[in-house]
């Protein structure tokens, strides 16, 4: 028989080990919350006049709400886009999207419906 003591620090060692990756892991929903401010992100860039002088800080409001997934930018959460006279402006954004965060189904920018699939 192995002497117990011996064991300890292993048993300790592999304990600790599952401890932190179990704290790594992503619920379905945080994962979900993560694609969708992603994705926005990209939308809004594929929708701007011009995409390299946005700033598209992450979504300070990602939230579940009738059956969707909305990300939101208000005025002063740091989403600044080119406006007509060629200056980066503070704006606002929402996209509402499918619960696994992958699939558009309105992106407003500034009050403006920008984006809706065709279907709707």
């Amino acid at each position: 028989m192995r002497n117990p003591i011996a064991l300890a620090p292993a048993a300790i060692l592999l304990a600790s080990g599952m401890l932190l990756v179990s704290c790594g892991r992503v619920s379905p929903e945080q994962h979900a919350f993560r694609e969708a401010s992603k994705n926005c992100q990209q939308w809004i860039k594929e929708s701007v006049k011009n995409p390299s002088s946005a700033k598209i800080p992450d979504p300070t409001s990602v939230s579940q709400a009738n059956g969707q997934i909305v990300a939101e930018w208000r005025h002063g959460d740091g989403l600044t886009l080119l406006n007509g006279f060629g200056a980066n402006i503070d704006a606002t954004a929402r996209c509402s999207m499918s619960l696994d965060g992958h699939f558009l189904k309105e992106l407003v920018i500034n009050d403006q419906v920008i984006r809706r699939p065709a279907n709707e």
